[in-house]
């Protein structure tokens, strides 16, 4: 979609160190020994798909467009450190970077795409009361729906059919995307399946649409406010999942009026025997379509503001054939009501998705996708072809510190 900003998408979209380990082959490390309990771990993965796409736009013009572009998610570099436990304190810490495997068509010697994106850089301290986390990750609302997305390990939605960096899975397409934000969280101790964490994040500050588009200065005093909840419980044969995220922030548009942004994201996810069903819906004002806040999610007269009213869906199910293939068809949309009179454009993106996911062995997934997606902008459909390289390395810190003593 030639419509969207490629400079914000390229430093935004993708996911989600958690979700290699979550839903990354297994088996894939090497364990070096240990000493005093401290352990470095170093992961991450590459991927590269090849896509034939049709583009129909809404304003009139097609286009077919033959193109090599990574999935959903870029690369991942991870470094991990966990600490021994000393007085029943453990501590880790996390640093990861994302660069793109893929670039713009005629980038020449532009990035276009190319580039270095600094996902995560937080620390743990647990204990039996809990785990308190601050610094940079994914954040908790609508957390699980991107997180449980077939299309992460895919391609899904397309930004561009010429564009660099990543897709955006069903970011705009049953979702709005989590971020990596800058937070305190505190997440209680797992109580019969039940998990709570909240945080206070970093705020949001987005200029409004309407009479004063941008001329106008935005003000946070509090900060931002998320909370999810999660249930966990097995059974014979299988085991479900639900959760509930919530999202909250106000925000003062100086001299004009104050802007709250408010949403919830409920949702299960059921597995039995090789088959699987997962179903997500969130609902909320001025939380966007794409990113928080975005595409004209509030505006403002001369006098007051006014908050869109945005919700969607996802619905997904598949079967795994012996633990290593799996075939899976999903529909997701994002809606936004308009409102002429503050500047406010309607949206509704729907997304069809078939997949074929197989993991090859511990190290190597390969991805067939179909997507087909339908907004005011068009309708695309596209066929992509591709996999990941995954890979972890566990070690201790005296191993590393005689590595490197030895070379000195």
């Amino acid at each position: 979609m030639k419509y969207l900003n490629k400079t914000k998408l390229v430093a935004a979209f993708g996911s989600v160190a958690l979700a290699a380990t979550l839903s990354a082959p297994a088996n894939a490390a090497i364990v070096l020994g240990g000493a005093d309990g401290w352990e470095v771990s170093y992961g991450g993965f590459v991927n590269l798909f090849y896509t034939q796409s049709d583009w129909d736009y809404g304003a009139g013009g097609n286009e077919d467009s033959a193109h090599l572009n990574e999935g959903l998610l870029p690369a991942f570099h991870t470094l991990t450190v966990k600490t021994p436990e000393i007085n029943g304190l453990k501590g880790t810490g996390q640093i990861t970077f994302a660069p793109d495997s893929s670039g713009t068509k005629g980038k020449n010697l532009e990035k276009g795409g190319a580039e270095i994106d600094m996902r995560e850089v937080f620390f743990n301290v647990e204990g039996d009361f809990g785990t308190i986390s601050a610094g940079r990750t994914l954040a908790l609302y609508q957390r699980q729906a991107i997180l449980k997305d077939y299309t992460l390990f895919g391609v899904g939605a397309s930004a561009g059919a010429d564009t660099g960096g990543t897709s955006l899975g069903r970011i705009g397409f049953g979702y709005v995307y989590p971020d990596f934000r800058t937070r305190f969280t505190y997440k209680t101790p797992d109580i019969n399946g039940f998990v709570l964490e909240v945080g206070i994040f970093d705020p949001d500050e987005t200029a409004p649409g309407g009479l004063f588009g941008a001329g106008h200065t935005q003000e946070t005093d509090t900060p931002q406010f998320q909370a999810e909840a999660t249930y966990n419980t097995a059974f014979e044969g299988g085991n479900f999942n639900a959760w509930a995220s919530f999202i909250w922030q106000e925000m003062e548009i100086v001299g004009v009026d104050d802007v709250e942004l408010f949403g919830y994201n409920v949702g299960v996810d059921i597995n039995m025997g090789g088959f699987n069903l997962m179903g997500s819906y969130y609902d909320g004002e001025a939380i966007g379509t794409i990113f928080l806040q975005d595409l004209g999610a509030f505006g403002c007269t001369a006098t007051t503001c006014q908050e869109a009213d945005n919700d969607g869906y996802i619905i997904q199910g598949a079967y795994t054939f012996n633990g290593t293939t799996k075939v899976g068809v999903s529909y997701g949309e994002s809606t936004q009501d308009s409102n002429a009179a503050f500047g406010i454009s309607g949206y509704e993106n729907e997304l069809w998705s078939v997949g074929v996911y197989h993991d090859v062995n511990s190290w190597l997934k390969v991805v067939a996708e179909y997507n087909d997606q339908t907004s005011q902008f068009g309708n695309i459909s596209d066929i992509s072809l591709g996999g990941f390289i995954f890979w972890l390395l566990f070690c201790c810190l005296f191993v590393l510190w005689g590595f490197f003593w030895s070379v000195y």
